[in-house]
């Protein structure tokens, strides 16, 4: 495993902001994106991993575990953990960490795209304000769009950041080619999102969403309310994402 050399200079690097575990599995994560772990190829094993990375054996299991949540590897009882390879199932999002949608679709081997996408500037709802505990006539950029993987509709987005947020325009997203990142664009602009507060809800689909979606209307989807914060506490994005639940299905670790 070539990549493991550059893993171990990575979780020295993310090691000072975040909990050991989290940092390997970071890492390890980062690898699989760019590809310097191949889908389907073994891991070592978790006392060599812990060894070349310099951290314990109970460490790497815990950071495993956060990628299989994630559906990035997969355990082969008797054999061993696996990159996932591409399939045509379920894709798996874990509530633990945060990722952009584009980031979620290709951490499981698929191409990530966009269709019907609508960016607007001025007064939204008023209950967007409040979310962000704005006046009633704030503007905002408005994005509503629904994501692909490989071309299948699995998530459909409304995106709302403060206009004074956002270093770009609602103009110049509108003329963006292929698929881009909201996050991106924040980070682009020094603004990184440190924390989101989420809420899940079971809701059915719209005729509206049913046809964005390509399901039949009264689907069941799970409803993503998210309003993400800086490291500062300030309010900078706020999303409503409704997945479809027969291609996307949401995970959670739960600890004692």
């Amino acid at each position: 495993m070539s990549d493991i050399g550059h893993v171990a200079s990575v979780v020295a690097q993310l090691a000072h902001g975040e909990p050991l575990p989290q940092a390997v599995a970071d890492s390890l994560r980062q690898a699989i994106e760019t590809g310097g772990l191949a889908p389907n190829e073994q891991l070592p094993s978790e006392p060599d991993l812990g060894a070349r990375l310099r951290v314990s054996r109970a460490t790497v299991r815990d950071a495993i575990r956060i990628l299989t949540v994630e559906g990035l590897v997969t355990r082969r009882r008797g054999i061993g953990t696996f990159v996932s390879g591409v399939t045509s199932g379920l894709l798996g999002a874990s509530l633990t960490k945060l990722t952009s949608t584009t980031d979620l679709i290709r951490q499981h081997g698929y191409r990530p795209g966009s269709a019907g996408c609508r960016v607007a500037t001025g007064v939204v709802d008023a209950r967007v304000a409040e979310i962000f505990d704005l006046e009633p006539e704030a503007r905002f950029v408005h994005v509503s769009r629904t994501r692909l993987a490989n071309g299948r509709p699995v998530i459909h987005c409304e995106e709302f950041v403060p206009e004074d947020v956002l270093g770009v325009t609602g103009g110049a997203l509108r003329k963006r080619a292929g698929d881009w990142s909201l996050y991106d664009e924040l980070r682009r602009d020094g603004i990184r999102i440190s924390t989101a507060l989420c809420k899940v809800a079971s809701v059915v689909a719209s005729p509206e969403l049913a046809e964005r979606l390509g399901v039949a209307p009264g689907h069941p989807l799970l409803l993503l309310k998210q309003l993400h914060h800086t490291k500062e506490g300030r309010r900078v994005l706020y999303c409503e994402n409704f997945h479809n639940s027969e291609r996307i299905e949401l995970h959670v670790v739960r600890r004692a």
